[in-house]
């Protein structure tokens, strides 16, 4: 397993078990799904797809073997909670890795998203050979623009950002970070 360490977080791979904790923290909640292209999982069955589907995978030696998402998640050091998920998810279209992060609204505005991803940064450089990544978030997410920005990411244009539905639609911001 691929442990992170930052001052306050552990960050780990998520697994199956993880599955009731993500749903009611965050993946099923509506207002943490507000600003992202994914929509909100109705189930635990959905968390439990969705964490078979972001699931690591290394060969007999413990080494990763290449994929097109890198997901951690957020645990606090001091209680052993288990409160978000981050990482980075190829985009096609792009031919980058966008980062992304979602944690329950109790954690909210305390610096956890910017902490994580700084970690998983630059493991993404050191490890991965990763030196580009795409980064997004929609203009009414403010906190989502000061992660971006602390973590060094520089603004490239306006966009159209959809929904996994292929219904719903929001105006973004796409930014870049080179490693």
């Amino acid at each position: 397993m691929i442990i992170l360490e930052t001052e306050r977080l552990t960050l780990r791979p998520l697994t199956l078990a993880d599955a009731e904790t993500a749903f009611h923290g965050w993946t099923g909640d509506p207002e943490v799904a507000e600003y992202v292209s994914w929509l909100p999982h109705r189930s635990i069955d959905d968390a439990i797809k969705w964490l078979s589907e972001i699931e690591w995978k290394t060969d007999s030696k413990g080494n990763i073997i290449q994929s097109d998402c890198y997901i951690w998640g957020f645990v606090l050091k001091e209680t052993g909670e288990l409160f978000g998920s981050g990482g980075l998810i190829w985009e096609e279209d792009w031919q980058l890795f966008q980062v992304g992060y979602n944690i329950m609204k109790s954690h909210w505005n305390r610096g956890y998203a910017t902490e994580a991803m700084k970690e998983i940064l630059a493991f993404a450089a050191a490890h991965l050979g990763i030196k580009k990544v795409a980064g997004g978030h929609a203009k009414e997410n403010h906190a989502s623009a000061k992660v971006l920005e602390k973590l060094g990411f520089v603004y490239d244009r306006d966009d159209i950002t959809p929904h996994v539905d292929g219904v719903l639609f929001f105006d973004s911001k796409e930014y870049y970070l080179e490693l």
